[in-house]
């Protein structure tokens, strides 16, 4: 998935809607409950791509693995230029040809997913904080950016995933001393899957 035609995707539903939003303001009125809606989602996604590209520029300045993996895979290339030191020496650096646009949209999954994993994690608990303070604003723009995130990753085990898989591996249960290592095949037998819920669903198949 190539972050800028994202953000390019994103820009062409938001602009109309703001530019709607300034000419109806001008006139004296206000957008329909609807029309605001799709303003908030469009400049939220925007926003939050905006995000995403700052994370993966970051990661290209500062994370010489990412850089050294692709090279080794041939997706960046490099050339050899003559540069002036901090000493006024003359010095060979190696530069990269490609901008950074077309770094960011060769980020490899197996470098942002453990960050990308983290914030689930963030966004799911401050979801459930805005339930209970019954902030519908910052729910609604939580779940944008974590709809987002996970439009990155891998497709999320469900309850019913795991109990499916379960029910099939351990027809007959397991024992109270099963459940640690249970837990971790179960985890292990998908992608991406809750802890905290296939714990739960282990402990469904829980016997005496």
């Amino acid at each position: 998935m190539k972050i800028n035609e994202l953000i390019k995707a994103a820009n062409e539903k938001y602009m109309p809607l703001k530019k709607e939003e300034f000419k109806t303001k001008k006139e004296g009125n206000e957008l329909t409950s609807e029309q605001k809606e799709e303003l908030f989602k469009w400049e939220t996604t925007l926003s939050f791509y905006k995000i995403i590209k700052g994370i993966f520029v970051e990661q290209f300045t500062k994370n010489e693995a990412l850089v050294g993996y692709l090279i080794g895979e041939k997706k960046l290339t490099t050339r050899r230029e003559k540069a002036i030191d901090n000493n006024g020496n003359e010095v060979t650096v190696t530069v990269i040809n490609e901008s950074m646009d077309d770094r960011v949209d060769m980020m490899p999954e197996q470098f942002y997913k453990p960050l990308f994993e983290e914030m689930v994690k963030g966004h799911k608990k401050n979801i459930d904080a805005f339930k209970q303070r019954n902030d519908t604003v910052s729910l609604a723009k939580e779940q944008i950016e974590l709809d987002i995130i996970n439009s990155f990753l891998p497709k999320e085990a469900t309850k019913e995933d795991v109990m499916k898989w379960l029910n099939e591996n351990y027809p007959n249960g397991i024992t109270q001393k099963e459940m640690g290592p249970t837990i971790g095949k179960a985890k292990g037998a998908f992608g991406r899957a809750d802890g905290k819920m296939v714990s739960e669903c282990v402990r469904n198949i829980i016997h005496n």
